[in-house]
């Protein structure tokens, strides 16, 4: 390959590189946790009190009640039917509000039965999860931000494996020790991204589709098409337009009845949610979803009901979807980790934090390429760099084991989910002006023992405030507690050991680096620590 088709790739990478990545470290540090979204919320929710499963009877009781107290939510509500991990049937409606968001209202039964309607407090499950999705961004444009992202970051991993195939075979496993940092740091590059490439390039695409997808298939809705595009590719997909209403009250038929008809058109689904339309119409329509063949990547499943006669009017299955249903199905399967079980879910958990790695090595490798080795002072765009590296990538990681002592800590308080998503961005933002308020290694050190501080204080706080230290969770097989518990307990000696490593560099490291504990004079000044010129 010519040396000037290289350099263009290479300055491709890395520009990509550095505007994706600090965004992309926040979506793969917290989607490695999101793999394991149901023992989170496990973990979250941990109560002494052990709650029966309820069956089909209790559901169309809750039915009845709520229909009776809020007639609004018949228009569209969800039923998430009692199961081993959540033993209670919920009920969830939505209702759109002035400004145009959603007010979500949730229903349950008590043992007693009464109607419970005080929303789940166990939050910090959905919040990580919308980190993922979002990167922290306000949810009503962050989903499209990181969709866009996630295309840079596509045009990244190509143009690195451009710059990679000339020594593909030579550097394909070698991670060179040494004083030169730089070389170690890109030789871990390297090898982390070449082992999980396949599943980078899933993930740059599912979750673009995912993000921004929508945007691809508008101008086919606006200029192919005349019909509306979901009719057209809906059934595909598994997704069919209710009926219309009539406007004519007629009875449903009950709970149980719904779950037999599902079974009896798709033996063995295992239920996830049951979706009304219109309750209490002529033409109501009841959706059961599920999944059929678990373990497979093509699991979804799902049949729809008229609500008052039980008639069908479609069914979704695995085995009568097209190419494109085929594809779409596993493409999602494979991004949610839907299949394979624990083994799967544990690959993913190491493959999401090499990911998180990823990036912040490359962002460490822009500093370390444009390092003045003949100068302590170093460029402004190094030190500037550095210090965003840190208190971005770093302060996330230690802002997301505060959410989790701050979930736990106010368990009992109303407004646990704000003061949980508070926690986060209290110490996210304070993790930000830290780095960039101290020298670029005492900033770093500091947030990697913040971080381990604050993940070693998490089994603390089970044991405190739920009764539950590490081992009595071992000993009665709370699993989900146990494994957070002990994940905790590897990230602080993590953390403590690369804070550890960072003091002894601002030490004993290159004196001419942005790493070693130079005099603040000797620092870039302000403007040319804001200039955007890499070579400044």
């Amino acid at each position: 390959m010519k040396s000037l088709t290289l350099k263009t790739f290479t300055s491709v990478h890395t520009w990509t590189g550095l505007g994706a990545g600090l965004a992309l470290f926040i979506a793969f540090y917290t989607g490695a946790m999101t793999v394991f979204f149901h023992e989170l919320e496990e973990w979250d929710s941990y109560s002494s009190v052990v709650v029966d499963e309820q069956d089909y009877a209790i559901a169309q009781t809750l039915i009845d009640r709520v229909l009776e107290v809020d007639p609004g939510a018949a228009e569209n509500f969800r039923v998430y039917p009692s199961s081993a991990e959540h033993p209670g049937h919920e009920l969830h409606w939505f209702e759109r509000q002035d400004n145009g968001e959603f007010e979500r209202y949730e229903y349950r039964l008590t043992a007693g039965g009464e109607l419970n309607t005080e929303k789940d407090n166990a939050h910090l499950a959905g919040f990580i999860y919308r980190l993922h999705y979002t990167a922290g961004l306000p949810s009503s444009f962050g989903l499209y931000v990181l969709g866009i992202i996630c295309l840079i970051y596509g045009i990244a991993i190509v143009s690195g494996l451009v710059i990679f195939i000339p020594n593909f075979l030579k550097d394909l496993l070698v991670i060179r020790k040494g004083k030169n940092k730089k070389r170690f740091w890109l030789d871990t590059h390297n090898v982390v991204g070449v082992i999980s490439l396949p599943w980078h390039f899933m993930f740059a695409w599912s979750s673009a589709l995912l993000g921004i997808g929508i945007f691809f298939l508008a101008p086919f809705q606006l200029a192919v098409f005349e019909e509306d595009l979901l009719e057209l590719i809906g059934s595909e997909l598994g997704v069919v337009a209710p009926l219309e209403a009539s406007g004519e009250a007629a009875p449903m038929i009950s709970f149980a009845e719904v779950m037999a008809a599902a079974e009896e058109h798709l033996p063995g689904m295992v239920p996830r949610q049951v979706r009304y339309t219109n309750a209490g119409d002529g033409n109501a329509t009841v959706n059961v979803f599920g999944r059929v063949n678990e373990g497979t990547l093509s699991a979804n499943a799902g049949v729809m009901l008229n609500a008052s006669t039980g008639e069908l009017l479609s069914m979704n299955h695995p085995a009568d979807a097209g190419v494109g249903g085929t594809m779409y199905s596993g493409l999602l399967s494979l991004h949610f980790v839907d299949f394979g079980g624990f083994t799967a879910k544990w690959v993913y958990f190491f493959l999401g934090l090499a990911g998180a790695y990823l990036f912040y090595s490359g962002n460490l490798l822009w500093v370390e390429t444009r390092r003045r080795r003949r100068k302590t002072e170093q460029p402004g765009t190094g030190y500037f760099l550095a210090r965003l590296n840190s208190g971005v990538c770093i302060g996330c990681m230690a802002a997301v084991s505060a959410a989790f002592l701050a979930s736990r800590g106010v368990a009992e308080l109303p407004n646990r989910a704000e003061l949980t998503e508070l926690a986060y961005y209290v110490v996210f933002l304070a993790a930000i002006a830290w780095a960039f308020f101290r020298s670029v290694a005492n900033g770093a050190r500091d947030l990697l023992y913040l971080a381990a501080v604050c993940s070693a204080a998490i089994p603390v706080f089970d044991a405190v405030f739920i009764g539950m230290p590490i081992w009595s969770s071992l000993a009665g097989g709370h699993w989900p507690l146990f494994a957070v518990d002990c994940l905790a307990l590897a990230g602080a000696v993590a953390f403590w050991r690369m804070a550890r490593g960072v003091h002894r560099r601002s030490r004993e490291g290159d004196p001419n680096s942005v790493w070693i504990n130079a005099p603040r004079a000797s620092h870039a000044s302000l403007p040319e620590v804001t200039s955007p010129n890499p070579s400044a």
